[in-house]
């Protein structure tokens, strides 16, 4: 487990960076599929992308844990991250199933947000789809196992 963790870590800069490249140079939409139904749709404007979760399973892809985190941990990795897109002038908007629930980065305007995750470039933008996101992801991972 320690090394997927470290896998993780070197790994994470070329993927932002990767995902800097695609987002500054990217205009359009991308809609994706799982089972004939909607999953995932991707709008990408300059130096934005909008990253709408219609079907939560689309998140069951992932190898790695999610549920050894809690919520308020997730909240901190994903301000880091965060920090990061705002240095690369970047923002992305996490909706879930078309309501927006978090925005990262450059356009990030936290108020009490920034309390909860110790950084400036994340806003929540509601509580209750985030809370949401949690519970999708709890339900995913008790499905697996």
């Amino acid at each position: 487990m320690a090394d997927d963790n470290k896998f993780a870590k070197d790994e994470a800069p070329l993927v932002l960076d990767n995902l800097a490249s695609i987002v500054k140079r990217s205009t359009g939409k991308i809609n994706i599929k799982m089972r004939g139904k909607p999953a995932l749709a991707l709008d990408f404007r300059v130096n934005k992308l909008s990253l709408d979760i219609i079907d939560p399973t689309v998140l069951s892809i992932s190898k790695h844990k999610s549920n050894d985190l809690g919520l308020l941990e997730k909240l901190k990795v994903a301000g880091k991250v965060s920090n990061i897109l705002n240095d690369m002038g970047l923002s992305i908007f996490i909706l879930r199933k078309g309501k927006k629930a978090l925005s990262l980065g450059r356009e990030a305007t936290p108020i009490l947000s920034s309390l909860l995750t110790g950084s400036d470039d994340i806003q929540i933008d509601s509580i209750r789809q985030v809370a949401k996101f949690e519970r999708d992801i709890k339900k995913l991972t008790q499905n697996k196992e």
